[in-house]
């Protein structure tokens, strides 16, 4: 126990003696009775004078310890931890953190953590002479509400009053560097006290890495949990994800990853809604666990389609994690560009890669998804419709067509060059270079006076694709072909091909046959180094199903399934070769977009378009239209990892994560929290002395 005012127990100690004195200067008088006998008197006397210093004494002792309950409770007793920031004189400068991330939602006794958390910050949020202060809300990109400490309390209470929790994550070293600015000394001589109160639950997956080198070793850090004694029980959908399948994409694997943070099991039954029709997956859940449901889905569309899943039958901490937006784009029959110089007339390479693309009808027919660009016409508005960009027989690519073919790799598409001519080599080690792509192979042309030609596909042990899905057959498969034309390496053989997961065919003298790699955006890059002219493989009627699963595996890392996260600044460009100011963006099935901004600003950025949106405030599907035609989807969530509600014990924020500082940690549980209403308690103390007193009166009254 402490008292906020120890110096009245001085002044209480001096009210002691009052009782004291006067139970000496009140006490009895010898009195001279001149009687004839006094054998009946000394017993009355004697008899009364033991009664009545018993019971002064017992008075005399009630009304001391009346006395000192009554000043304990002027001196303002309090149980539990003391606070380290304490309202006394002096200049200060403070700063108060308030956490409201999805997980301050968390309800502990029917009180939701934000709740507690505005009741604590206004505590410290009232006015104090000489005190400069400031509020910085901390979500995934925590602001202040002054740009530098302020006295306008008035002002910060009124925006703590509207404070809610919003659905998103707490960026705990973003909020740390504001705070630090905001406490930074303004000149050398600014010597005013240093104080920091961080208001949050502190959730273990948000703080289990947070970084205070950023305040000031002087500052006074007081952080206040509003976390309860018990972890509440939370379920939640983690991730959702619409897989796009096959190479027509006529269905899509829905993949629902759902957390149980309780310490029971649990049966679960998700309802998935996708295209005006309802799934059901089901499944059970182990305790602090995950569980993946999956369930293949027949989409009879093309085009973005867009839905949600939820849990059934749930009733948990946070309702708002319980469902989840999906988008996904199915492409339907694959539309591709073939980059040539070649005509379609004659057998030439080019021609035997369209008909191998597009096999199921003529090629006049196909040519609806199958577009030839010369290479004097390459730009970003041809490529704009394609689903694959194809490259064979292209000769020598300009500077800037290799620009634009980088650019469309960096963007995460995905390109087929099939290398059957010297000339290929440079084409392909200045679109390396341009797009940073790591590729360990380096090709070249084939030294003077050598020809490629009859060689065999050699596989690894374990087949990899395009390869790999064609089984025990394989080997029958690949036994008749031959090959010829096509680059060599650069600086002779590969040391150990089986290493490098890029090269997933070789041939017969040790050159790369099939090289897949991608860039850190998502495009990929596929090598078939071979001059179709030269080779049989189109003969034997390999080239199309080996072709198809190459094509399977280069638009699968394309799967249009775009999901972003609430708070977090979303950049999306949409190839649409169409311009800003005739689209709009449309939330979930609204008819009418916002006008205001408020979902963000559509930029003309080339033939492309750039969605830009600072602060996502909502889970929901957003769609950029034109004229009710859907050209981008996205799914924005809340973080999966706010559905974790576990917290950080008080030793380990303090011994572990906030060292070389004077800090101290409040919780808000009832073996920690620091009790300001002990003075009831002893007021009562001095009420039952005063009854005592008046009940002894009664018993020896005279």
């Amino acid at each position: 126990m402490t008292f906020a005012a120890p110096w009245i127990f001085g002044l209480g100690l001096l009210a002691v003696a009052a009782p004291v004195l006067i139970h000496w200067l009140t006490r009895p008088r010898p009195v001279v009775m001149r009687l004839s006998t006094l054998r009946f008197v000394r017993e009355a006397v004697q008899s009364r004078s033991a009664a009545n210093r018993l019971r002064d004494w017992i008075i005399l002792a009630l009304r001391c310890v009346a006395i000192l309950l009554l000043t304990a409770a002027f001196a303002k007793p309090q149980w539990g931890d003391p606070a380290l920031i304490v309202d006394d004189d002096g200049d200060a400068v403070r700063v108060v953190v308030l956490d409201v991330s999805q997980s301050m939602a968390a309800a502990a006794g029917n009180i939701p953590g934000i709740e507690r958390a505005r009741t604590i910050a206004e505590r410290y949020l009232q006015y104090r002479s000489g005190l400069r202060t400031n509020l910085i809300i901390a979500g995934a990109q925590p602001h202040a509400v002054f740009e530098n400490v302020s006295t306008n309390f008035e002002a910060l209470r009124e925006e703590l009053s509207h404070t809610e929790t919003r659905p998103e994550r707490m960026d705990v070293d973003a909020a740390l560097e504001l705070a630090a600015r905001q406490l930074a000394p303004l000149n050398a001589e600014d010597q005013r006290r240093r104080e920091l109160i961080v208001i949050s639950d502190f959730q273990r997956s948000g703080w289990g890495a947070a970084n205070f080198d950023a305040i000031a070793p002087e500052t006074k850090i007081q952080l206040e949990s509003t976390a309860g004694e018990k972890t509440p029980d939370n379920w939640a959908i983690l991730s959702a994800v619409c897989q796009p399948m096959g190479a027509r994409q006529d269905r899509v694997l829905l993949t629902v990853r759902v957390g149980n943070y309780s310490p029971t099991s649990r049966n679960l039954t998700v309802e998935a809604e996708i295209s005006d029709a309802a799934y059901r997956l089901s499944g059970v859940c182990e305790p602090q666990d995950e569980a993946l449901l999956t369930q293949e889905i027949p989409i009879q569309m093309s085009g973005w389609i867009a839905g949600q899943v939820r849990l059934v039958d749930m009733e948990d901490t946070i309702p708002a994690d319980d469902w989840r937006p999906i988008v996904a784009r199915l492409r339907g029959e694959p539309r591709y560009v073939l980059i040539t110089q070649q005509t379609e007339q004659g057998t030439s390479s080019s021609h035997i890669l369209a008909c191998a693309l597009a096999p199921e009808a003529e090629l006049d027919s196909a040519s609806s998804r199958l577009h030839r660009v010369p290479p004097r016409l390459l730009d970003n508005q041809s490529l704009t419709n394609a689903d694959l960009i194809a490259i064979n027989d292209c000769g020598k690519l300009s500077p800037e067509h290799i620009g634009v073919l980088a650019r469309q790799l960096t963007r995460g598409r995905s390109l087929l060059y099939v290398a059957s001519d010297p000339i290929d080599a440079v084409n392909l080690a200045q679109l390396v270079e341009e797009s940073q792509l790591q590729l360990s192979v380096r090709f070249a042309p084939p030294a003077a006076g050598t020809e490629r030609h009859d060689l065999r596909l050699v596989t690894f042990d374990s087949p990899r694709p395009p390869l790999a899905n064609f089984g025990d057959s394989l080997a029958a498969l690949v036994e008749p072909l031959r090959f010829g034309g096509g680059l060599s390496m650069q600086g002779g053989s590969l040391i150990n091909p089986a290493a490098d997961d890029s090269i997933r065919a070789m041939y017969s003298d040790d050159t790369p046959a099939i090289v897949v790699a991608s860039t850190d955006s998502g495009g990929t890059l596929a090598i078939v180094n071979a001059d179709l002219t030269s080779s049989n493989i189109w003969k034997t009627g390999a080239l199309v199903p080996i072709l198809d699963e190459l094509v399977q595996e280069l638009l699968a890392t394309d799967s249009g399934s775009e999901t972003y996260l609430c708070g977090e600044k979303l950049v999306a460009q949409v190839d649409t070769g169409r311009p800003a100011d005739t689209l709009r963006i449309v939330r979930g099935s609204d008819l009418q977009s916002e006008t205001d901004e408020s979902l963000g600003r559509l930029l003309d950025e080339g033939n492309a378009v750039l969605w830009q949106w600072d602060a996502p405030d909502a889970q929901d599907v957003y769609q950029i239209q034109d004229n009710r035609e859907t050209l981008f989807a996205a799914a924005i969530a809340i973080p999966a990892a706010e559905a974790d509600l576990s917290t950080l014990p008080a030793d380990v924020v303090l011994d572990r994560l906030v060292t070389g500082h004077e800090v101290h940690f409040s919780a808000q549980d009832a073996s920690r929290a620091l009790t300001h209403d002990l003075w009831k308690w002893f007021a009562v103390g001095v009420l039952v002395c005063m009854l005592v007193e008046v009940a002894m009166l009664m018993v020896f009254r005279t």
